[in-house]
Formats: structure tokens, sequence, C-alpha cells
């Protein structure tokens, strides 16, 4: 099935990129790589703040507060096991790293409820902007039940149990989680947290994008994107989305008024980029808890 989803993907983007691959050659030969570079570290902090929100819910969760120098290098790491096939090898992982604080189950509702509150947030962004964009500013304005409807859930986890006591039938294993104690409201900078991630997001598509479209557009092709993103995710067993996030991207170039040669152009920088902060962020986290295993004393 994964090779299947693959392998359409790719054709699909053959087929709609093969009246203008000049264009993109052209395209790509024009870009800056120091500017890629740049959007890259622009986008470590995105990647950092995951971590941060995702060892905040595992507090929660687990109800005492973990160690970040070891806890963080091990969730940036497994976002890049996540790319193996199977889409499960990253929770795999991570649960093994961890077992020695965490169990396996606290780890699982932890990425589950950081994926359904992230994609909550970014869903309502999306719809937010593009709407905002095609027909009129005042559309961001839904911004504001977005994050307030983000920052309850946050607040109120009667619905974060509720999702947990359905898990835990058909996930036996989850059972003595529901049998704890309720889970505590997260703070408000859980939500600050979440939102700040998008910050980072954009810079790195204003960096990445400088020279090949203005802001507007900027703005709207990683608005886009973003979009692309969430719809991907349908094709769970693809590792990471690769290739049906960027067949989804160019497939709808009338949401953006881009040509596909720009759309193909974009969605090749953006999974560089991005897989290349995700990959420094790893590194450096990991070089942060090495660093503080040599210092003496």
């Amino acid at each position: 099935m994964t090779c299947l989803l693959v392998l359409g993907a790719l054709g699909f983007l053959a087929h709609a990129l093969a009246p203008e691959l000049s264009v993109v050659r052209r395209s790509m030969a024009a870009i800056g790589w120091q500017q890629v570079v740049l959007a890259a570290l622009a986008a470590i902090p995105m990647y950092a703040i995951k971590g941060c929100y995702h060892l905040s819910l595992l507090d929660r969760i687990a109800g005492e507060r973990s160690s970040r120098r070891t806890g963080l290098p091990i969730y940036l790491q497994a976002q890049i096991v996540r790319y193996l096939p199977g889409k499960v090898w990253g929770m795999v992982y991570q649960s093994q790293r961890m077992s020695g604080t965490h169990r396996a189950s606290e780890v699982v509702i932890a990425n589950l409820w950081q994926m359904a509150t992230t994609n909550a947030l970014a869903a309502g962004l999306v719809v937010a902007l593009m709407f905002a964009f095609r027909y009129s500013h005042a559309w961001l304005l839904l911004l504001v039940p977005v994050i307030a409807s983000v920052e309850w859930m946050h607040r109120h986890p009667a619905i974060e149990s509720w999702m947990l006591k359905q898990l835990s039938r058909f996930l036996p294993r989850l059972a003595p989680l529901t049998s704890s104690r309720p889970l505590p409201p997260m703070p408000w900078r859980g939500t600050a947290l979440l939102c700040s991630e998008w910050i980072f997001y954009f810079a790195s598509f204003a960096i990445m994008l400088h020279g090949l479209a203005d802001w507007p557009e900027r703005l709207l092709l990683g608005t886009w994107y973003g979009g692309a993103s969430i719809l991907a995710l349908a094709a769970f067993v693809v590792p990471a989305g690769i290739a049906v996030r960027e067949a989804i991207f160019v497939a709808a170039p009338g949401l953006t008024g881009a040509d596909a040669a720009t759309l193909a152009v974009t969605a090749t920088l953006a999974r560089l980029v991005f897989l290349g902060a995700e990959i420094a962020a790893a590194a450096l986290a990991s070089a942060w808890t090495l660093g503080a295993r040599r210092e003496p004393g």
C-alpha cells in the first residue's frame, strides 16, 4: 500500500510537471542555496518548540517533570526515525529510549494528543488565512475562536480524558492511565508554544522563497503547504507523507494562483528545508546532552 501511494503520487507529479520541466529547471538554477540553508536554520526553533510541547504533555500524563536534556534529543531523534516505512517506528524508538522514565502508553498518548491539538490549530489557521486571501481579511478573525478552542482544550482536559477511555477499549495497555488520577490542565504556555511554531514556519518560508515570490505569495504558499501537509495525513502509511504531500500541493494551483512549476519548486525546497532543520535540531539537542554529560562535577 505504501509503495502504491508513493508511486501514484510520483506518477501524478511527473504528469503534471512534464510540460513545464524547462521552467522548473530554470527556477531551481536561480535558487540561492545560501537562503535555503538560512531557511533551514530559521526552522530549527520550530522543532525545538515541538519537542518542548511534547515533553510538557508527557509531564502531565506521568505526573512529574522529566529532564529536557534527556527527553528533547530522544523526541527529535524519533521524528527522524518516523521517515522509515511503517509510520509507527518513531513512537517505538521513543518508547524504548524512554522506557526507564515513562511507560510506552504514556509516550503513545502524548504523541496522539500532540497530533490532535497541533492539527486542530493548523486546520483553523490554514482555513482562516486561505479565506482571508481569497475573500476578505475579515476571515482572520476566525483565528480568535480557533486559538481560544485550543486553549480551552488545554485548560479543560475532559475531552482528552474521554478520548483516552475510548482508546483503552481497543488498546488494553492504556487502561491503567484511565484509572489513574485525572489529567491536570495545561497552563497557557501550551497554547503559546503551539502558536509560536508558526512564527518560525512562516519565517522559514519567507527566507526560502526570497527573490522567487513577493511577500503575500510567500505567505499564501506557506499556508497552502501547511494545508497539504494536513491532507497528506490521510496517507498515514506513507512515511512523513513523502511525495503525497507534494502531489496534493501541486494538484491545486487554483488555490494560490501559482503555476505548477512554482508549486513544484516550492514543494521541493520545503521538503529539503524542513528535513534539514529536523536533522539539525536532533543533532544540536544530542550535542547539548553530550556536552552536559562531559561537564566536570
